[in-house]
């Protein structure tokens, strides 16, 4: 009983509660006692309310549970069952209770219908009687009220690929005697959304229809559940509905790769030929053995070219583990001067150019191999100063070498921001380094130590991102080196660029990774 129903059956209530049932429900009947054990006797079997309205009190209305038998009558319970139970209330103070021979108990049943039209259910009491353990009292009535019907309940989605959404229509309709007043819809957090409903609020009147559209747009791969939510003036005040769906995923991929023990790399130096830069070119000369010393410790399968001059073109051709060392000290310092070389403070435009004129018949032909990773190393005590955006050249390099995952662009450049007395800061340069997880080396330190050098050929080889051959759904991408599961806190994924990451634990030499995922649908 709800709480209106409760204040109408008030008076009712109270009433029974001063007399008791004991002595106004329960009744001695004289001569009714026949056969041995327990019996029940239950009149009328058949309650029938009429018509009550939502302004009306609630109808009430009796049966009389006797005991007939010649042994105590054990009432279990009295049940209201049936599609409108809820419009049926058994008012008792007792949940069970015990009739001896020739006794007799009314019991009252209050209608305050919930529905509209016809209301029927049943009353049904349970006893000790062995013959007869349940007698049914049918009870009905009719509704003259507003009530409220969502329909299709449950609204089934079928499947929809992960990514992709479906659109469906919720019809309110008012299937009773009375307008319908329509306060408020709304619908549980998750994959289903209202994309449209009526203005709030709005009347329906008798057999009046209205609409509301929702859609499925599912995340993850699985059934989902959700229920829309509708408040009106009907009785029932709230009525639910289900909305049904299941997520699945469009393929599911696994991409793997296999880090040779001697990963190749191909390693373009770039020096700014200015005069202030004589000292940082003899310094990189001078060291170049050491850098060589500590690339070796990871890959004996290397080419380095240096390029110095506006048009990208290899100042020392390739150099490879057979090569004279002098070679590359020479080309170190071999560019034009900056009075013939436009972008010598410009080293973004001279390697794009170099990387771009690696095609046969090139200048570079034969330096660019797909297998290996591309790594840039620019040399400058001046911010980098092309014509166009950092982020325009390293684009053109990542697409001539079609795969983000293998370039890295490296600096020896000034701090930033504020550089120091013998370079001004390296902008422009430390912003290509971020973004392609190269290694950023002060200038103005001791930046030619042999730590140092051994950070830039880490970076020649170590990959540490990975494209993926598809687009893959975040939350399904599974990572493994050598069979083991890596820890998602050591990698992340990024959409922008469709890799995978490693922040740490990445693959070595010899290791082989795979990575499982699946893919959003290209949707309609």
């Amino acid at each position: 009983m709800n709480g209106a129903s409760f204040v109408k059956y008030l008076p009712f209530l109270i009433a029974t509660a001063l007399f008791g049932c004991s002595e106004s429900k329960l009744h001695t009947v004289e001569g009714t006692a026949r056969g041995d054990g327990p019996m029940i006797e239950v009149e009328p079997l058949h309650l029938d309310f009429g018509s009550v309205s939502d302004e009306d009190d609630p109808a009430v209305l009796s049966f009389i549970v006797r005991s007939v038998g010649a042994m105590e009558l054990e009432i279990d319970g009295i049940e209201v069952s049936g599609q409108a139970s809820g419009s049926f209330t058994v008012v008792s103070d007792e949940a069970s209770f015990v009739l001896p021979p020739n006794t007799e108990r009314e019991i009252d049943v209050v209608f305050e219908p919930m529905s509209a039209n016809g209301q029927s259910a049943q009353a049904l009491i349970s006893s000790n009687d062995e013959f007869e353990p349940t007698v049914a009292v049918s009870l009905y009535g009719e509704g003259l009220i507003a009530e409220l019907q969502i329909t299709p309940d449950p609204l089934d989605y079928g499947t929809v690929y992960v990514g992709c959404t479906k659109e469906n229509q919720v019809t309110l309709k008012n299937i009773g005697s009375k307008s319908l007043d329509v306060t408020d819809i709304g619908i549980d957090e998750g994959e289903f959304l209202i994309t449209e409903a009526p203005d709030l609020p709005f009347t329906l009147d008798p057999e009046e229809e209205a609409f509301v559209y929702t859609e499925f747009l599912p995340s993850l791969e699985g059934n989902v559940t959700q229920q829309i939510h509708v408040t009106s003036t009907e009785p029932m005040g709230v009525r639910d509905a289900d909305q049904l769906g299941e997520g699945e995923y469009a393929a599911s991929y696994e991409d793997i790769w296999d880090n040779p023990a001697q990963p190749p790399t191909d390693i373009v130096f770039s020096v700014d030929q200015s005069s202030s830069m004589d000292d940082n070119q003899a310094q990189l000369a001078n060291n170049f053995s050491t850098f060589i010393t500590q690339l070796s410790n990871y890959t004996t399968d290397w080419q380095i070219i240096v390029v110095n001059d506006d048009d990208g073109c290899t100042d020392s051709g390739i150099i490879t583990s057979t090569t004279n060392p002098t070679v590359f000290q020479n080309a170190v310092s071999s560019g034009k001067s900056w009075f013939d070389n436009a972008f010598t403070e410009s080293l973004l435009t001279v390697t794009s150019r170099a990387v771009d004129n690696t095609d046969m018949g090139e200048c570079n032909a034969g330096f660019m191999r797909s297998e290996a990773m591309l790594h840039i190393i620019m040399v400058s005590d001046e911010p980098e100063q092309s014509p166009s955006s950092w982020s325009s050249y390293v684009n053109a390099i990542v697409a001539k070498k079609g795969n983000a995952a293998n370039v890295r662009m490296s600096a020896i450049a000034g701090d930033v921001p504020s550089g120091c007395s013998s370079a001004e800061p390296g902008t422009g340069y430390a912003e290509a380094v971020d973004s392609t997880g190269g290694v950023f080396l002060s200038i103005c330190s001791d930046w030619a130590n042999a730590n140092n050098l051994e950070l830039l050929a880490e970076a020649s080889v170590q990959q540490d991102s990975f494209a993926l051959s598809h687009e893959a759904v975040e939350e399904t991408i599974e990572v493994m080196i050598n069979d083991q599961e890596v820890d998602d806190d050591d990698w992340y994924y990024d959409e922008t660029q469709n890799v995978v990451i490693f922040v740490d634990s990445s693959p070595e030499e010899g290791d082989e990774l795979s990575i499982t995922y699946a893919a959003p649908a290209t949707c309609d």
